[in-house]
């Protein structure tokens, strides 16, 4: 194969696995904000401590006996996040494989 095929073919990789990353980045945003706003809509209504979260969505419970209720988990923020950031990289990847690509 030739350096401008393994080029191309690894520049599809690469926007291949940015559109993935990018789509599970924004299905487990959806997901926080239908957790926050639909399934805990009237949370508020019987906590006295509320604590929101604008990115991702969370609408959280801490009663008294220290339990929590409707928090995201840790492994659906390292998810989250983790898409974010995987993403962000094979973005930065692409484009360098791109700019090697143009004299």
């Amino acid at each position: 194969m030739t350096s401008v095929g393994t080029r191309d073919t690894q520049l599809n990789r690469l926007w291949g696995a940015v559109c993935a990353f990018a789509g599970i980045f924004f299905l487990l945003w959806a997901l926080s904000w239908l957790h926050a706003s639909v399934l805990h809509e009237d949370l508020q209504n019987h906590c006295a401590d509320l604590h929101t979260a604008r990115f991702p969505f969370e609408k959280s419970c801490t009663h008294e006996d220290g339990t929590v209720e409707g928090a995201n988990s840790v492994l659906f923020d390292g998810i989250f996040f983790g898409s974010m950031a995987a993403g962000v990289g094979c973005l930065g990847a692409a484009f360098t494989v791109e700019a090697g690509r143009r004299p």
